[in-house]
């Protein structure tokens, strides 16, 4: 299945290029995949141009993180069922194999959940106090969101077109408005990391994040040789293979070198996150990873921020154990309501983040795991997370002004319109 699964990131990699050669406007170098904007101070300064989350996120594809503070959608179910509800959840959360699980993408009995969207659907933050904003999608609609990660709270980088790179203070800034970026835009911060990942389970291809963090060329791989400590630009990297409790680095150059002593080289390392636009993210455990190639990024493939269209709402036909089928607009695992929302699940160790707007369907295989299927008919199992296990909290699902809530163990199959 894990094969399958590689076929889908690479066709659906493939088929972007395809259409997007088709298009003659879309030029080489066009760096309309960063992330731009406008922000506006709490003194109403207002600094416009190329912006980097921190040191981390800085393409339309990269993801926004929070947290959910509650759970409006209880209010649709009866007492009755709230009472059930509550009750498997309280099973679930003791079996023991499941209930590490059940926390980290939610965030306990009250059914609240982390949200995660790429920044490409997102239309304006704005800031409301400490750790709060409200999330304006494209569509018009809002997520109020607390905390929940450190892109909340986080120093925010501009290269404002007059003055150059400034450095904004979290308690500072009031809004964050997305603005399609100038394809003359010159990045200030490095050109993408894009390359093939070797992995236990096979290759992976696409835009590359080092240890979780680094993604941009002119940021640092860090190490240590016999001679001292190293700290060389990831375009300068030619390759990075595992060796024992190490890595050896080639040069673009040619030259090569042994480095140890940094989560950048080591088993500390946090993973190589796998960029797939359009299908979402892939983390693979430095456990998983063998080797890196880095090369330049196919030049035609359009990531701009006019590309991203997320903000339907998720329409689906459900169907039953029992043999009924109903259609209408669905609230998923009672949390995600647009397609802009990730759907979030493990195989072989390695963990996919997948837009819905991808999905084709859903089947529930048995307590733990699903079968996925995606728009291009390609198909993954996924296991160990919430949206894809006993411990979903089900979905409401809305015809007109009746609505219906269907419990995970009611569920045959979902298939998203």
């Amino acid at each position: 299945m894990q094969s399958k699964l590689l076929t889908v990131l690479f066709l659906a990699f493939s088929n972007a290029f395809v259409l997007s050669t088709l298009d003659s406007s879309i030029k080489k170098n066009d760096n309309s995949q960063f992330i731009y904007g406008k922000i506006t101070t709490l003194d109403n300064d207002v600094y416009e141009g190329q912006i980097r989350w921190g040191k981390e996120e800085a393409f339309w594809f990269d993801f926004f993180n929070s947290t959910k503070p509650k759970n409006d959608n209880l209010k649709w179910l009866s007492r009755e069922e709230v009472k059930e509800l509550n009750a498997h959840n309280y099973e679930v959360n003791n079996n023991g194999w499941n209930k590490v699980f059940k926390n980290t993408w939610s965030s306990g009995s009250d059914h609240t959940h982390v949200f995660a969207c790429q920044f490409g659907d997102i239309k304006k933050i704005t800031v409301k106090r400490k750790q709060k904003v409200r999330v304006e999608f494209k569509n018009g609609e809002h997520y109020d969101l607390d905390g929940g990660s450190n892109d909340i709270g986080e120093t925010i980088q501009i290269n404002d077109k007059d003055l150059g790179n400034i450095k904004l203070k979290w308690d500072r800034v009031h809004q964050i408005e997305f603005m399609s970026t100038p394809s003359s835009l010159v990045s200030r911060y490095g050109e993408p990391l894009y390359g093939k990942v070797k992995t236990h389970s096979g290759l992976f291809e696409g835009y590359l994040q080092w240890d979780h963090d680094e993604r941009l060329s002119l940021d640092e791989l860090n190490g240590n040789n016999e001679d001292g400590e190293m700290d060389i630009e990831f375009g300068k990297i030619k390759s990075i293979r595992k060796n024992f409790r190490g890595s050896d680095v080639t040069l673009m150059s040619g030259r090569s070198l042994h480095l140890k002593g940094s989560n950048d080289v080591n088993g500390e390392n946090r993973g190589i996150i796998v960029n797939t636009p359009n299908y979402g993210r892939i983390d693979i455990p430095w456990d998983e990873f063998i080797e890196v190639n880095f090369g330049a990024a196919p030049s035609n493939i359009s990531l701009k921020y006019e590309d991203y269209q997320g903000g339907a709402n998720l329409r689906a036909t459900v169907e039953t154990i029992d043999g009924d089928k109903i259609s209408g607009f669905i609230i998923y695992d009672l949390d995600e309501t647009f397609q802009l929302e990730i759907l979030n699940g493990k195989t072989d160790n390695i963990e996919y983040f997948i837009p819905f707007s991808a999905l084709k369907s859903i089947t529930p295989q048995n307590r733990k795991e699903s079968l996925i299927k995606l728009t291009n008919g390609e198909e993954v199992v996924l296991s160990d997370k919430v949206d894809v296990n006993e411990s979903n909290d089900g979905l409401l699902i809305t015809k007109g002004k009746e609505s219906q809530y269907i419990s995970w163990a009611e569920i045959e199959k979902i298939t998203f319109e």
